[in-house]
């Protein structure tokens, strides 16, 4: 299940900030941190009731072992945050909670952009990701400033999730809001402003 995520805070009064998380805790290392955590957790609880013949502190240094490993691993992710009071962004890395990256200015934004892509998807055997294949709808938010190139992609396999986040920042950046033909005819849903 994914888990990127993004939500809107209230840092100080007044003071909206919009904050993407780039996380998937299904695949590649995240899902090895779970797993790490998992059995650290099963190895702890194992020896008060199953009876391995191992001795009690060779259980316990292995489960804390893997949990002090998975933790790190699960908690670091890359994302966007947008402090719209101080009009300015900055693109981190979270490691452990704490978060790297430098706060730039932000440009005007003309324009919020929904898109809805199809695609079959399929990863790579690794070792650790399951190997699946399927179709996928993935549902992308993509910022454009001046340029013609965008200046954020924020993807959410959640239509409604990312529609109510395309329709929160075109709001608070007060900019024009593009929505695909299937999300403007619904009823209720306003198309291009």
């Amino acid at each position: 299940m994914s888990t990127r995520t993004s939500r809107y805070e209230l840092l100080q009064p007044n003071v909206i900030t919009f904050d993407f998380k780039r996380r998937t805790l299904i695949s590649g290392p995240h899902l090895l941190g779970s797993l790490l955590i998992l059995s650290g957790i099963l190895a702890l609880v194992g020896t008060s009731f199953l009876n391995l013949g191992d001795s009690l502190e060779r259980n316990l240094a292995v489960g804390m072992a893997a949990i002090l490993l998975g933790l790190p691993i699960v908690s670091t992710y890359g994302g966007t945050r947008i402090d719209f009071s101080g009009n300015r962004y900055k693109n981190y890395r979270s490691i452990a909670g704490f978060r790297q990256g430098a706060w730039k200015t932000l440009p005007p934004i003309v324009r919020v952009e929904l898109i809805e892509t199809k695609r079959r998807r399929t990863n790579q055997p690794n070792g650790i990701s399951p190997t699946l294949s399927g179709n996928v709808i993935e549902f992308t938010i993509l910022m454009y400033a001046s340029a013609p190139r965008p200046l954020f992609v924020f993807v959410y396999t959640n239509g409604d999730k990312a529609l109510e986040q395309a329709q929160l920042l075109a709001s608070a950046l007060k900019c024009k809001l593009v929505l695909p033909i299937s999300q403007s005819t619904k009823p209720g849903r306003e198309g291009t402003e």
